[in-house]
């Protein structure tokens, strides 16, 4: 086996990160509306990949998501209030030992909803797409996918 460098992985990575992109573009993205106007009930991207974010990761300040996403504060604040006012999350005051500025940002019924049901569709999309593979494709790939992951979580532990 040939030893390989950081910048022979960066390049496959970066490869793969162009695929990913465009396959999403290909199979994926018809769950989203485009510019969040005519799709009653259809979240957009960036609204779907915030929502996420306040859930699973507790990131829920203004702050905190737009330094996740290399947003400005002001157009964090745009997208947020635009769901707010769709009622997808709901805005919570600080406690009087906290920094008064900040807002603290949760989930309505409504977004986890919304959240839930866009999951669902992606997983409905990948999963028929990935059954197309033959079991031994299948098998490869969700091991590699698996150990890409693992590796990628820990930074670089192999346990």
């Amino acid at each position: 086996m040939s030893k390989v460098n950081g910048k022979e992985i960066a390049e496959i990575f970066f490869d793969l990160k162009v695929h990913m992109n465009f396959w999403s573009k290909l199979h994926l993205e018809q769950v989203f509306s485009i510019n969040g106007k005519g799709d009653e009930g259809k979240l957009t991207m960036q609204q779907f990949q915030l929502l996420l974010c306040i859930k699973d990761l507790g990131l829920n300040t203004i702050s905190e998501l737009s330094s996740s996403f290399y947003l400005s504060k002001s157009s964090t604040s745009l997208s947020i209030a635009k769901m707010v006012e769709k009622g997808y999350l709901e805005k919570e005051s600080p406690s009087k030992e906290d920094d008064g500025r900040k807002i603290y940002l949760h989930l309505t019924k409504k977004g986890d909803t919304a959240l839930q049901s866009t999951q669902n569709d992606l997983m409905a999309i990948a999963s028929s797409y990935f059954d197309s593979f033959d079991d031994k494709k299948k098998q490869a790939l969700y091991h590699h996918l698996n150990a890409t992951n693992h590796l990628l979580s820990t930074g670089g532990t192999l346990e």
